[in-house]
């Protein structure tokens, strides 16, 4: 019986940090998949040579997104003649995570503050892998965190090159690959 009530008391310390541990897997995987996202928007344009358009397509400022081949008549991939490549809605293992978006480049270089909304928003690549209209209205910076307290914030860019770079704006890029400043 003692044995039982140890092992009880064990498992209640334990649950706030196993919470924890799940909300920031639950926040790295929504990075992740919008990562993915725009790596397979780049990787498509070159391949298809054609413009190929990623958008987070929630105004709920959730991680969901799209990935659509452009047309000459299409800006957008809602627009008709737009061509779905790939859709992804954010739940089970990116539930719960809210996203941020900006297009301004003053933002992709300064990560002290989390963004919010932003949304919905997207960057076009070009046949060369290279995002259209960079610094006026691409997507240049995608923030994944939570609500609650105690939860982690990671940050994806994107560079002039098309370049799709994921990290955590609370270590400092001098000490670790992962940092971002």
């Amino acid at each position: 019986m003692v044995t039982i009530v140890i092992f009880a008391v064990l498992v209640l310390l334990g649950v706030p940090s196993y919470q924890e541990w799940i909300l920031n897997s639950r926040i790295r995987n929504a990075s992740e998949s919008i990562q993915n996202g725009l790596r397979l928007a780049r990787n498509e344009a070159t391949q298809r040579d054609l413009d190929v358009r990623f958008e987070l397509t929630s105004a709920a400022a959730t991680a969901d997104w799209t990935v659509c081949a452009l047309t000459a008549t299409a800006t957008s991939c809602t627009d008709t003649g737009a061509v779905p490549i790939q859709s992804f809605v954010a739940s089970g293992g990116a539930g719960g995570v809210l996203v941020g978006a900006s297009v301004a480049i003053a933002q992709s270089t300064t990560f002290d503050t989390g963004l919010t909304g932003g949304l919905p928003a997207g960057i076009t690549f070009d046949p060369l892998g290279r995002p259209t209209a960079y610094g006026t209205t691409s997507l240049l910076r995608i923030d994944a965190y939570a609500a609650q307290a105690g939860s982690r914030r990671l940050v994806t860019t994107i560079s002039p090159g098309g370049q799709v770079r994921m990290c955590d704006p609370q270590l400092p890029l001098s000490t670790s690959p992962q940092g971002c400043k």
